[in-house]
């Protein structure tokens, strides 16, 4: 388990690697990315920050490179907000938990749709007009007649 220092560390080199990316880097094939994490060594030797965007397969290999060339400059920005004895060597690494969360998302969307289908050709599924004005008429208490 990271102590707090490490933790401390992490989220200020989280921060200021998006803020150099968003603000410093000039080079196109970044473009829209977000630094979703960081881990860093216990030697503060090491820091791979996680990252993740919208991109295709394709470009998520331009924007490595992108990210690679900008290294250096991310690195040099890193120290100054730190005040450590050494700074980390940063490593880019794609966070894939992002994208495997949006494929768990669009299969469970998937089995819902099948399942509302499979209602539909059942008859068991009643339109949501139908189901929406039967809300409405539990709803409303002049409608029960035992409310008097």
């Amino acid at each position: 388990m990271a102590s707090i220092k490490i933790k401390r560390l992490q989220e200020q080199i989280r921060q200021k690697a998006a803020t150099v990316l968003i603000r410093d880097i000039a080079d196109p094939r970044v473009g829209m990315i977000t630094v979703t994490r960081v881990h860093l060594s216990r030697d503060l030797s090491l820091a791979k920050i996680y990252w993740s965007s919208l991109s295709e397969e394709g470009e998520r290999r331009t924007i490595e490179r992108g990210l690679e060339d900008a290294r250096a400059w991310v690195q040099r920005e890193v120290a100054q907000v730190l005040h450590t004895r050494t700074t980390p060597t940063l490593e880019w690494r794609f966070d894939e938990s992002i994208e495997g969360s949006a494929r768990v998302s669009r299969v469970i969307q998937e089995a819902r749709d099948e399942d509302d289908r499979r209602a539909r050709i059942r008859g068991d599924l009643i339109d949501a007009d139908e189901q929406s004005e039967d809300q409405e008429a539990d709803d409303d208490p002049t409608s029960d007649p035992t409310a008097r």
